[in-house]
This record gives structure tokens, sequence and C-alpha cells, in this order.
């Protein structure tokens, strides 16, 4: 599966939309803004820690939930999943530390499944003993 975000006019997207269905391996194109969604990002940053800085840097990393999944006497390379705008707050507190490498996936999301109603329970009817 494969997601494409995007931005355009109805004429734009569905000129996307077009384009997606006319490759032969694509089965099915869902636009996601016609449903609930949840999207995500995730970033990998890898950044040069001196000795002193290597406790902000957890710090940071801490404060938007992130982990530290590798480590190195100079580095530490920081997982970061969250929307845009958490991605992109926790990149520019880290900035100021040296940043030595970034990738990011992009926006990847999945539709969200209707909440069901639970189901009305049966209402008992208690007969009266004569």
């Amino acid at each position: 599966m494969m997601t494409i975000v995007t931005q355009g006019d109805d004429r734009i997207i569905e000129q996307i939309v077009k384009q997606l269905n006319k490759v032969i391996d694509v089965i099915k194109v869902v636009d996601l803004n016609e449903t609930e969604f949840v999207q995500r990002e995730t970033a990998l940053i890898k950044i040069h820690t001196r000795q002193e800085d290597r406790a902000e840097a957890l710090r940071i990393a801490d404060i938007f939930r992130g982990k530290v999944v590798d480590s190195t006497p100079t580095t530490y390379t920081i997982e970061i999943t969250g929307d845009v705008r958490k991605v992109e707050a926790c990149i520019n507190l880290l900035q100021p530390l040296g940043i030595k490498e970034l990738v990011r996936t992009g926006r990847v999301a999945i539709a969200r499944e209707p909440v069901r109603q639970a189901a009305a329970q049966p209402k008992r009817i208690l007969k009266e003993e004569k």
C-alpha cells in the first residue's frame, strides 16, 4: 500500500486519482478526505552531541515522547512520531544542538473505522407472581 498526501482543488485531486488509476499495479484509489482518518509522520534525527548537550537532547526527546534508537559517544539518533507540527517542533528544538542527519517519512495515513454503537440491552420483563 502506498499513501500519497497532496493538496489541490477538486480538479487537481481528480486528475491525480485518474493518473493513479492508469498505473497497472494500482488496485484501488481511496480519497481519505471523504472519511475520518489518522495521519502521522516519523522522523529519525541524528544529532551531534557534545558531552554538555547530551542531557538536553534527552530532555527534548522526552518532551516529544521520542526515543533514542541509536547512541554513540558523539551522537544520538532520535525517533519522533506524531503529527507534522509535533515533528517540526522537535526538529526546531534540536537544531541548536547540531543536527547531523535528518530523515522524514512524510505523512502516512489510514482510514478510521466507524464507531459502532453498543447494542441496546434487551429489557427484562419480570413476571409478578400471584
